[in-house]
């Protein structure tokens, strides 16, 4: 019997591939073409990638995204174009290191709502430009802070001068190694990231992952789109509302203004829909054959 491949893939990426090249394997041992992530990693780092196949694509914007939780390792002293040491030493600290009073005291400052600019060297886009490809043609440019918040930022020092790990929790869209960065920054020392793991988002664990290269292990490891772990509430539908669902009406239901996931009876999703003004619409419709579509407009159930 030949395996559907729709739903969610939780993969645990090496170090080097960028995520972009894991999403490429697997597209070649599914023979599934519709495949995404819900969240990059860079090439350096390891753990947690969500990738979603096939009708799930269409859902991924409401599977966890937050909290993010990371592990890792920091050198003291030194800064990157990059934040990491992926990139060459740009500048050294020279005499003695801040003392680990000093830097825990600092790391707890940044626990808490901020804004954050990303480093120089990232995917975020200025003006339509990739702020990675501006800065490897030498013309660095300045992007906007966004707002974040840090849960948990925990370091501990080690055996060798210079060089921490940390623990950290973070909202999506952060960049923990312009965390790391800005520590470096508020300590006068510089810092750069040497290790950096995700280990958890949401209720995800990179515990339950699978191996990149562990192809042999994909089938099975596949999430169907019934059981998606979605970050919004469900509700039920008889089936007269289940065959219009599908068709695109709108019903008047009594629930908060946002995002639902509609099931039937047994269980199984129907799609997403949007609440509002107490009338439920259709955003996101499973349809036959394991496909997904956007339904722009509705029309009123008589």
């Amino acid at each position: 019997m030949t395996p559907t491949w729709d739903g969610m893939l939780l993969i645990d990426k090496p170090a080097g591939p960028t995520s972009h090249d894991v999403v490429s394997l697997v597209r070649r041992a599914t023979g599934q073409s519709r495949i995404g992530h819900t969240g990059t990693l860079d090439p350096p780092a390891t753990g947690l990638l969500i990738l979603v196949l096939g009708a799930a694509t269409r859902l991924a914007t409401y599977l966890p995204s937050a909290p993010k939780r990371y592990e890792g390792s920091f050198r003291l002293g030194v800064s990157t174009l990059s934040d990491d040491l992926a990139e060459p030493v740009a500048a050294r600290h020279e005499g003695a290191l801040p003392d680990e009073t000093a830097v825990r005291g600092e790391a707890a400052k940044l626990v808490g709502r901020s804004w954050q600019s990303p480093p120089s060297i990232s995917a975020r886009q200025v003006s339509g430009r990739r702020l990675y490809r501006a800065a490897r043609r030498g013309v660095p440019l300045s992007a906007p802070p966004r707002e974040i918040e840090v849960e948990r930022f925990d370091v501990t020092p080690t055996s060798e001068t210079g060089l921490w790990t940390f623990e950290s929790s973070v909202s999506s869209g952060t960049y923990v190694r312009a965390l790391v960065r800005d520590l470096g920054a508020a300590l006068g020392c510089g810092a750069a990231v040497a290790s950096l793991r995700r280990t958890g988002i949401g209720g995800l664990e990179v515990a339950d992952a699978v191996p990149a290269g562990r192809v042999e292990q994909l089938v099975d490891a596949v999430t169907p789109i019934d059981h998606l772990p979605l970050s919004i509430p469900s509700i039920s539908v008889d089936a007269r509302a289940t065959e219009g669902f599908r068709h695109g009406r709108i019903y008047d239901f009594d629930l908060q203004d946002g995002a639902v996931a509609v099931r039937d009876g047994e269980g199984a999703l129907l799609g997403i829909g949007e609440v509002a003004g107490g009338r439920l619409r259709p955003r996101v419709v499973l349809v036959a054959g394991g496909d997904a579509a956007v339904i722009t407009s509705g029309r009123s159930s008589s």
